[in-house]
Parts: C-alpha cells; sequence; structure tokens
C-alpha cells in the first residue's frame, strides 16, 4: 500500500488492471445479439422418415391388385441404413363403462398396443419384433425397388426407414383392377395437410357421391385432429370433425360426404393441435369412380398444377381461399403442343383467353371456395396451370374423361391434379416415382415456366440395376409430355416385367425450375400422380440464440 501511494505510476497501473477486469467481465456475461448469434445455414442427409399409404380402396376379393413400391437412392458406397413396414390398426371400440379412465392410463393404453400388436401378427401370420408385424421383408440396402403386396390390408401401411435409406425417399401404392387404375402417394405425417375438389351438389354433374378422410399417426405420441371444409358458402364442419383423438400407430376413417352435400367445390384442411398425422382423402362419384384425391400445396399467392390429362370430357379448377377477405384469382394454362410456334413466340404469350396476356379471372368469396372450366383453354391437350392471386389460396384440378353414349356424352373415367413445388436447385433437384406398373401406358407431364429445363430419367429395376436414360428438354413457357410410347424410357433390360421398375428424375445443371406430374392409363381409367422433390440433401435454419423450436 505504501509503494501504491507513494508511487502514481502504481496506483494508474492498478486502476487500469481494475477497469480491465470489470471490462472482461462484462464482456463474458453480456447479453447475446440476435447478429452475434447466427450460424451458417448448412445441410445434412435425413437419418429418419416416416411415410403412410392408406388401405387400398379396392381389395383383392374384387379382383383389384394392390401394391406399395418405395426407393432411396444410393449416394456413396458405404451407404446402409433399414426400411420396413408395419400395419396401423384402427381405433379401438372403447366399453361403456370406464372407457375414459382407460384411456387416460398410459398403463393400460400399452397394454392394449401390445396385445393389438400381438393379435394382429398371429393373424397374418407375418414375422413380428419389437416394432410388430412387419410387411413384406426389411431392406438394408439403398438403390433398390422396396416393394410389398397390400391387396388384402384392411388398414393403412406405415414404411419406416432409417439411415441412408431415409434419405431421397419416395412411395406410392398402385391400385389396378378390371376397371381403371388408381394410385396414391405415400405421405409423411405433417401438422397440416391441404386438398381441393368439387363437391356434391353440381349443376353440371361433376360431383362426388362420398368423401372419406383417412387419418394415420405413425408417431409415438398421441395426435389430436381437426378437418376443416371450404365450401362455396363458407366453413362447414361437424362436431364429429373436430378434436379427433389417435394413438400412437392408430388410424382412423371420417366419412364428411354430409358436410358438402350443398356445395360444387370443396378446399379441404386437415390440421392437427397436438402431433402429426398422415392424411388420405377418398373421393367416390356419382358415376361410379374412386379416386385418391391428392394433396396440395399449403395457402400461396401462387400455385403450379402440372399433368392435367389431355382428352375429351371435363377439366375444371378448383380452388380454396382460407383468409377472411375476398381474393381475386388469375388464371392461365400452358398447355403442350406438337411442336412450337413458328414466329418463335413462346407458348402463353399470345392475346388468347386463358394466357399469360389475358388470363382468366376468378372471385373467391372470404374463407370459401370456387371453380372454373378449362376445357376451352386446354382443347384437349395436357397441360400445366398456372393460378396467381393476391392473397394465399389452394388449387387443385379434377378431369373426367368422357365418351360418347348414344347422344349423350358419358363419363367413363376421373382423376385429380394438384399444385406441386418444382425441382429447382440447389438441393431440390431430384425426384422418385417409385412404381411404374406392367402393361400401364406412361406420361410424364413437364411444365417449365422460368427458363429452359432439362431434365434425365433413369429406370431402376428391383435388383439395382439401371436401364437407359432418357434426356427431355423443355423450353421456357412450355409443357413437354414423354412417356413409354414417345421417346420415352424402357424398363431396364433382363428384369421380370411383373416386377416393374422405379424411375430416378434428376435436374440437369444450369436447368431451370420443372413442374412434373405422372399419368397412368390402364384398362380405360386414367390416374394423376404429381411428382413432388426428393432431396437427398436438406437445408438446416438458421439458428439464434432464443428459445425457438423447428417443426417439419
Amino acid at each position: 500500500m505504501r509503494l501504491i501511494v507513494e508511487n502514481r505510476f502504481a496506483l494508474f497501473g492498478l486502476v487500469a488492471l481494475a477497469l480491465l477486469a470489470l471490462f472482461g467481465v462484462a464482456f463474458v456475461i453480456r447479453p447475446i445479439d440476435a447478429e452475434l448469434g447466427v450460424t451458417e445455414p448448412g445441410t445434412v442427409r435425413p437419418e429418419l422418415a416416416t411415410r403412410v399409404c392408406p388401405a387400398p380402396h379396392e381389395s383383392g376379393d374384387d379382383g383389384a391388385e394392390s401394391s406399395v413400391a418405395a426407393f432411396a437412392p444410393r449416394v456413396s458406397r458405404d451407404d446402409e441404413g433399414a426400411l420396413w413396414a408395419v400395419p396401423l390398426p384402427g381405433v379401438p371400440e372403447e366399453d361403456e363403462e370406464g372407457a375414459g379412465d382407460e384411456q387416460d392410463d398410459p398403463e393400460s393404453d400399452e397394454a392394449a398396443d401390445e396385445e393389438a400388436a400381438d393379435e394382429e401378427g398371429t393373424a397374418s401370420g407375418g414375422e413380428a419384433d419389437e416394432r410388430g408385424e412387419l410387411l413384406g421383408e426389411e431392406q438394408t440396402e439403398p438403390g433398390r425397388v422396396w416393394r410389398t403386396d397390400t391387396g388384402d390390408a384392411d388398414v393403412p401401411t406405415a414404411l419406416h426407414a432409417e439411415g441412408s435409406l431415409a434419405s431421397g425417399l419416395d412411395a406410392a401404392q398402385t391400385t389396378v383392377s378390371s376397371d381403371g387404375v388408381t394410385e396414391v402417394r405415400c405421405t409423411e405425417p405433417a401438422i397440416g395437410t391441404w386438398f381441393a375438389l368439387p363437391g356434391a351438389a353440381d349443376p353440371e354433374d361433376v360431383d362426388l357421391d362420398a368423401l372419406t378422410v383417412h387419418l394415420a399417426n405413425p408417431e409415438t405420441f398421441r395426435a389430436t385432429v381437426s378437418v376443416d371444409i371450404y365450401t362455396m358458402e363458407g366453413p362447414s364442419y361437424s362436431p364429429e370433425s373436430r378434436g379427433i383423438h389417435l394413438g400412437p400407430g392408430e388410424s382412423t376413417r371420417l366419412d364428411v360426404t354430409e358436410l358438402i352435400r350443398s356445395t360444387s367445390s370443396i378446399g379441404v384442411h386437415v390440421r392437427t393441435s397436438t402431433g402429426r398425422v398422415s392424411a388420405a382423402l377418398l373421393a367416390e362419384h356419382s358415376a361410379g369412380h374412386s379416386d385418391w384425391v391428392p394433396p396440395t400445396r399449403a395457402p400461396d399467392e401462387r400455385q403450379i398444377v402440372p399433368g392435367v390429362p389431355g382428352g375429351e370430357g371435363t377439366r375444371r379448377l378448383i380452388v380454396a381461399a382460407p383468409g377472411d377477405a375476398p381474393v381475386e384469382v388469375r388464371v392461365h394454362v400452358v398447355a403442350a403442343t406438337e411442336e412450337t410456334e413458328s414466329d418463335g413466340e413462346e407458348a402463353g404469350e399470345g392475346d388468347a383467353s386463358g394466357t399469360a396476356g389475358d388470363p382468366l379471372v376468378l372471385h373467391v368469396p372470404p374463407a370459401a371456395s370456387a371453380w372454373l372450366t378449362l376445357e376451352s383453354v386446354l382443347d384437349g391437350r395436357p397441360g400445366t396451370v398456372v393460378v396467381e392471386a393476391d392473397a394465399p389460396v389452394v388449387a387443385g384440378v379434377i378431369a373426367e374423361d368422357s365418351e360418347a353414349d348414344d347422344d349423350d356424352m358419358r363419363v367413363v373415367e376421373t382423376a385429380y391434379a394438384a399444385s406441386v413445388d418444382p425441382l429447382q436447385g440447389p438441393l431440390d433437384t431430384t425426384a422418385v416415382i417409385p412404381d411404374m406398373p406392367e402393361g400401364a401406358d406412361v406420361e410424364v407431364v413437364l411444365g417449365a415456366l422460368e427458363g429452359d429445363a432439362r431434365v434425365v430419367a433413369t429406370p431402376i429395376a428391383a435388383d439395382g440395376s439401371m436401364g437407359d436414360s432418357v434426356r427431355a428438354e423443355v423450353a421456357a413457357g412450355t409443357t413437354h409430355v414423354f412417356g413409354t410410347d414417345t421417346e420415352g424410357w424402357g424398363a431396364p433390360a433382363g428384369i421380370d416385367p411383373e416386377d416393374g421398375h422405379a424411375v430416378r428424375l434428376e435436374l440437369l445443371e444450369d436447368s431451370g425450375p420443372v413442374y412434373i406430374a405422372r399419368i397412368l392409363r390402364a384398362g380405360g381409367g386414367v390416374s394423376v400422380m404429381p411428382v413432388r422433390p426428393a432431396p437427398v440433401y436438406v437445408e438446416l435454419p438458421v439458428v439464434r440464440n432464443g428459445m425457438t423450436g423447428v417443426v417439419p
């Protein structure tokens, strides 16, 4: 102390040291600024994936053949993982007395789940382990087509993948009968799923006889589901469509036909307040046809619907607006042409009605739906529908194939198309068509809107062997169709045609975005499946310091 008092420089040094100590403590305990907590986004290969296929709408007893096919590409030589499938039983019936107590008892829930799994495995004779009864064989190697028969299934099928089999995975269920062909993409569980389709009362007889929502919970925790329906007059719901409880591994069906009796167009929103579910929609038409309605993109101000089939019959666009204000929607069609215009003008640049220069206009009331016809602008050609609105909407298309019956036109088949995300860089550059059934005519409809697109299609056999790749080039502002009867691909050589095969689509470098749908025609029937990106790598979100959760 005497040295400090006598030496003014020593006192100065002590003060400086104290100030440095204070600044050091303040720096360590400082509040983190948002910008200082930002990390650069990266990419990662998914290591877990789940897909659910609904129970087929026609059984083997009806003469129908149903199967589920899945494919995940091989990226490196060391790739390994597992892919397996299990059934999802229906919601167990509750006794009149004591049902509520059992529902709230976790131990009784667990015991009931184990008992149901044991009974299911014993009844079907399938192999069972801690994952339950396995359907088909477990696959441990990517780059091969996984397939199992679901012709006798009366409950949904859940596919689970881990390791490298979870990245780039896609799956679909195809049902072929004497009346035609239907297919449904196996969907991953989500907190919200949208559909757009006709209602049950239509002045031009484009209507439904029944509408059923198929719900499945493949997760290990409970889910609570509600179904919202947007009719032309506004929202429609019932007590049965609210607060539907699904336990882990449970499934159920909800008939919503009574909610759509007085409308000719609807938007359907399946949403959860807890958990996640996989949703599928089965539409049974008054003409006698049944079709799975593909999910459409979540509400957005711009929607693209590819793969509207060509041919004679009704082509109708359905748009639903979930917001609280009326919406003006502008619609134009990019129809496929056999050859480009002689003056070099791109499709959609003319002044005809239904083109980009003169779009059709549709007005949608608040929290409601509306529709318009597309027959005149498509003129029997396949095409891509562009929907632009001044508020978020959802969109879908119904196609009815007709033929002359005496003096009247008779509907012979129906199909649905839906809005879809494009293949585009840098990550969403690959997609999978899991199943190419034997004997079906296949068309792949490619719509390029923002720039020239180049896509390579490669057929892949069940054992992983590859056939000859086919390259398709689509000029900006056009729709191009290629398939098995034109410039398309053939099955890989040396395989059994009954085994079918998958097709992997890859967007070439420097290609513009492309919107894709696959059309199947077999036995007089037609089916449309929107082709969604199946990326091998997904982008991680930017992370900041804060209590923020990420929900897929």
